[in-house]
């Protein structure tokens, strides 16, 4: 009983932990690339415009009338600036590969701040009535702004999410790849994959578990206490040991472990498919129901080791 609530303690996550997680959750920076992202712009200023065109709301002011052409203009000077020149100023904040849907909804809510700001000084300079003072100006054009900006946002991120889907299926798909040549090269020559080796792992009290390395399936941490799984003769085991899961992986130290998520570490050779979707990666596990999820940083990684293991297979 002990052993599955610890397994099953990431379920009982907080609502706060659950919406840090998912703000850090990867998304992509548009379109990872300059001349995609100046495309990009373009067609959604020239978007944007031909919506204000089509799509009025009232307003008791007359004085923005034939004025989309502007606002279509400000938005392509606003998105050139932060897609392509803000990366240019402040690399390490904006690094594509560190993306995440916290930065993308901080990147809209600047979007939205440039053009009303932009819009409400031109609109006040150039074509307001002079009598009319500035906070009636920014209040109009705040909720010109906010009511007309919510669809184009909206159609980019799903234009983003469908993006980034497709590139983790293409990455699952490849990987999936890898580990079918695994499973094939396993039935032409079993010795060459068995891995003979005993492991002792040591708890920070006089426990210890023993057991063979490639029977090992995962490892789920819960603060200092851990969750070893594995598959002994074709029934899944586990046990618990008071120990964090950075020790256990010093003890482990070989080249078929892996931590592929802040609180797991799992057997690469206990990897039976690969998904990808908007979240990221998920592993399922050979012979069993469970599927560890794998961290952005450690994506990469993961794919490497498959690839490594396969060859290193090939080879021998």
């Amino acid at each position: 009983m002990e052993n599955s609530q610890a397994l099953n303690s990431g379920n009982s996550m907080s609502l706060s932990d659950r919406l840090t997680d998912w703000l850090h959750t990867p998304f992509p920076f548009y379109l990872n690339d300059d001349r995609k992202n100046f495309l990009f712009v373009t067609v959604m200023s020239a978007f944007v415009t031909g919506f204000l065109y089509l799509f009025k709301t009232d307003t008791e002011f007359g004085f923005t009338d034939g004025l989309e052409w502007l606002h279509g203009l400000i938005t392509f000077g606003v998105l050139c600036f932060n897609l392509l020149l803000l990366p240019r100023l402040f690399p390490s904040w904006m690094d594509p590969t560190l993306w995440t849907i916290k930065k993308y909804i901080w990147i809209n809510i600047l979007h939205l701040t440039l053009i009303w700001a932009i819009a409400t000084i031109l609109e006040k300079i150039f074509y307001c009535p002079f009598d009319m003072a500035w906070i009636v100006v920014a209040k109009h054009t705040i909720v010109q702004v906010a009511i007309k900006g919510v669809i184009p946002i909206a159609l980019c991120t799903l234009f983003l999410r469908a993006q980034i889907l497709q590139e983790n299926l293409r990455e699952a798909i490849k990987t999936n790849q890898e580990l079918r040549k695994i499973q094939t090269l396993k039935k032409e020559s079993r010795e060459s994959v068995k891995l003979a080796t005993l492991v002792t792992l040591y708890s920070d009290t006089s426990e210890s578990l023993t057991f063979n390395l490639p029977d090992l399936l995962f490892i789920q941490a819960d603060d200092n206490y851990s969750t070893i799984v594995w598959n002994e003769s074709g029934v899944i085991q586990k046990k618990l040991l008071r120990v964090n899961l950075k020790n256990l992986e010093s003890q482990l130290n070989n080249s078929f472990t892996l931590r592929c998520h802040r609180s797991y570490i799992v057997n690469v050779n206990a990897i039976s498919a690969i998904s990808g979707n908007t979240n990221g990666y998920k592993l399922k596990i050979n012979g069993s129901e469970y599927s560890i999820p794998v961290s952005r940083p450690k994506g990469k990684e993961v794919m490497e080791k498959i690839s490594q293991l396969r060859n290193m297979m090939e080879l021998s």
